[in-house]
């Protein structure tokens, strides 16, 4: 539950920081590129929240004898998009690729690659949280 509501307050923070940036690019470009860096930061730790919810739910739902121990993020990934968990891993993996970019270098280009993958991750990350919570019915 609390990994959930995590997940939801994250997603909430990241549009509200996506919305603001909306709003107010153009105006002043200081406060457009402090606005951006608040929408890669808030996509980073909404990354990391997804991936934590992805493995909790994994762990509690599979069959770990089956399906084998989980080593690495992609097959994390892939794990759960055979599970039903999301549609597809390809976003995900993208999502992932980002998140190492823009949290170890920072880089013009690398920020806007992360910037463009949260418009996407709100969406993949609000079908995740559906999935999720329509668990709990």
């Amino acid at each position: 539950m609390a990994t959930r509501d995590s997940l939801r307050n994250a997603l909430r923070s990241l549009e509200t920081a996506l919305r603001l940036h909306h709003d107010k690019a153009g105006e002043d470009r200081e406060l457009e590129l402090a606005l951006r860096d608040s929408v890669v930061q808030r996509f980073e730790y909404t990354c990391e929240l997804a991936w934590n919810a992805m493995r909790r739910w994994i762990a509690e739902n599979d069959r770990p004898e089956a399906a084998g121990p989980l080593y690495s993020r992609k097959e994390l990934l892939r794990r759960a998009a055979r599970l039903g968990l999301i549609p597809d891993p390809a976003p995900w993996m993208e999502f992932h690729a980002a998140r190492n970019v823009s949290a170890h270098t920072y880089e013009e280009s690398n920020a806007l690659r992360a910037f463009q993958a949260a418009r996407e991750l709100v969406k993949e990350g609000r079908g995740l949280l559906d999935h999720l919570e329509a668990g709990d019915d």
